[in-house]
C-alpha cells in the first residue's frame, strides 16, 4: 500500500497579482471585484484541481476582464485585447514560485456580467507545489 504525502493547496493569487499590478498599473488588479467599476479590471481566482504529481497540484485560474466606456458599457474588444495581454504576460513568466507552470486553457471568450456589461473570459491551467 503506497500512502500519498499530506498536502495543502498554496494560493496563487497572491504571487501573481503583485506582478500583474506592476506590469499594467493602470489596471485595477484583485481577486474580489471592485464596486466602483474601475474602467480597466481584472479578477485572477484559483480553483484548486486533482493532484499533477505527488507534490503538485493543477489550479484552474479563472481571469475575468472588463474594459469599461466612459458610459459603464463594456468594450469588448478592448476586453479581449487586455485579457490577451495578460495572458501572454503569464505564460511568457519564468513562474514565480510556488507555481511550476503556467500554460493555456480556454479563452478569452466574450460573456456578460450580472449587469450586462461585457467583458472577456480567459482560464489558464498551472502546476503549482503542494506543501
Amino acid at each position: 500500500m503506497s500512502a500519498m504525502p499530506p498536502t495543502r493547496t498554496r494560493r496563487v493569487e497572491p504571487v501573481l497579482l503583485p506582478l500583474l499590478r506592476e506590469r499594467l498599473p493602470d489596471v485595477g488588479f484583485s481577486s474580489i471585484r471592485s464596486r466602483d467599476n474601475p474602467p480597466r479590471e481584472c479578477v485572477l481566482i484559483g480553483e484548486p484541481g486533482q493532484m499533477a504529481t505527488p507534490v503538485t497540484q493543477y489550479v484552474r485560474l479563472r481571469v475575468s476582464v472588463w474594459a469599461r466606456r466612459a458610459d459603464g458599457t463594456g468594450d469588448i474588444d478592448a476586453a479581449q485585447r487586455l485579457a490577451a495581454d495578460i495572458e501572454s504576460y503569464l505564460t511568457g513568466l519564468h513562474p514565480p514560485r510556488p507555481v511550476v507552470t503556467i500554460g493555456h486553457e480556454s479563452g478569452p471568450i466574450r460573456m456578460s456580467d450580472e449587469n450586462g456589461c461585457l467583458m472577456a473570459y480567459l482560464v489558464l491551467l498551472l502546476t503549482v507545489e503542494t506543501n
